[in-house]
């Protein structure tokens, strides 16, 4: 997972639109669970700490450390706004990992943690055992990520790598949340 510091760019975003052909965008969780359910990878659009829409990929996105540069310096992001790329591995169907967070200086932790809230919803329709990530940025604390409910998973690898576990244990997102993300109640 890295908090990138901006959003995607034109070429970037033509190669996005090809990963979501001719999937349909969902704008309304609560209704369209057996959509999310069904899909194996996703990117979550979260605007000003509300959500706008959860697009259908084809395939994972593969972020690298030169695209980071590159939207730091060419692709600024001047908005509140968060996006989560994730995926469902073909070999482990119970995980979900978090693969790359697109955002910027203007990004409040409020549309973040929104964004991790739908993925935790995602990961509750899909009964998914634990979510996954690589954290490669610094302005993202150990102590941020345990307070959210990570731990430091596989610490002799190369990486800051956390895992977290629900084993049907999912957590419970706050009613104003749920409401302000359309998530509909459990």
């Amino acid at each position: 997972m890295d908090l990138a510091i901006d959003q995607t760019g034109n070429r970037l975003r033509s190669l996005n639109c090809v990963a979501e052909l001719g999937l349909p965008v969902l704008t309304e969780p609560a209704s369209q669970g057996e959509l999310l359910r069904a899909r194996r990878c996703g990117r979550i659009v979260v605007d000003e700490s509300r959500l706008s829409a959860v697009h259908g990929r084809w395939w994972a996105h593969t972020g690298s450390l030169m695209e980071v540069y590159w939207r730091k310096w060419r692709r600024k992001l001047i908005s509140d706004r968060c996006e989560i790329f994730y995926h469902v591995p073909w070999g482990s169907s119970k995980y979900l990992t978090l693969d790359f967070v697109h955002s910027g200086p203007q990004t409040s932790l409020g549309t973040f943690y929104a964004a991790t809230l739908v993925l935790d919803e995602i990961a509750r329709l899909k009964e998914s055992n634990a979510i996954v990530c690589n954290i490669t940025n610094t302005r993202i604390s150990d102590r941020l990520m345990e307070r959210w409910g990570w731990q430091v998973h596989c610490p002799d690898w190369k990486g800051r790598h956390f895992i977290k576990r629900l084993y049907g244990d999912h957590p419970t997102i706050p009613r104003a949340w749920r409401k302000r993300l359309r998530l509909g109640e459990v």
